[in-house]
């Protein structure tokens, strides 16, 4: 079965786009942990440390999925028989919810930053985290069973999951955005400020 714009089909879900927005908000989630804060010790995993194992962990996933974008874009390149693209489609998300998942991971086992708030803060990093590898994990298991014998059922489909991956990543991002609100801690903003890996990942 051959379908005429198969690489259409795929384009309108923009998964490198959809991670794109997950990327921007959880970076802003680094830069805005600090306004303010005190010279009160903590406990926990030393702040330059933490932004560094997380910012690092989040720098490695950025780029595997753009070399994972990039490969679905050349393998797509002409592609025709909608078996194939399915199965393209299929392997991207497959690579991005394993990639998601080994981030999490790592961030997960940095603990919790020394600062005012760093369990709280590091809980709902973890949280949000989760929730986008959740929404990878649905929406790799949900392209399994997109059809293929009927062109125009498979294009819907493709364009239904798109939306559904691109609303839960911005109800992530809502989530994210909304930490900068609540915690507030300036050696957390210094640490994310200096490291190298959150300067490659902010821009």
């Amino acid at each position: 079965m051959r379908i005429t714009s198969a690489t259409d089909s795929i384009a309108c879900v923009r998964p490198p786009r959809a991670l794109a927005l997950l990327l921007c908000v959880s970076t802003l989630a680094l830069a805005a942990a600090g306004c303010g804060g005190s010279e009160k010790s903590y406990s926990g995993t030393e702040p330059s440390a933490w932004a560094a194992t997380v910012c690092g962990a989040v720098g490695d996933w950025t780029r595997g999925l753009q070399a994972e974008g990039a490969r679905l874009g050349a393998g797509l390149g002409g592609a025709g028989d909608i078996e194939v693209v399915k199965a393209r489609f299929v392997a991207f998300l497959a690579n991005a919810e394993r990639a998601t998942r080994t981030m999490v991971t790592k961030i997960r086992g940095a603990g919790a930053p020394a600062v005012k708030d760093g369990e709280k803060i590091q809980e709902d990093l973890v949280k949000g985290l989760e929730g986008a590898q959740a929404a990878l994990t649905h929406a790799a298991t949900q392209a399994k069973t997109l059809p293929t014998s009927n062109p125009q059922a498979f294009q819907k489909g493709v364009q239904e999951l798109g939306g559904d991956v691109q609303t839960e990543l911005a109800s992530v991002g809502d989530d994210f955005n909304t930490l900068g609100d609540k915690y507030e801690d300036s050696t957390l903003n210094k640490a994310t400020t200096d490291e190298p890996a959150c300067k490659n990942i902010s821009g």
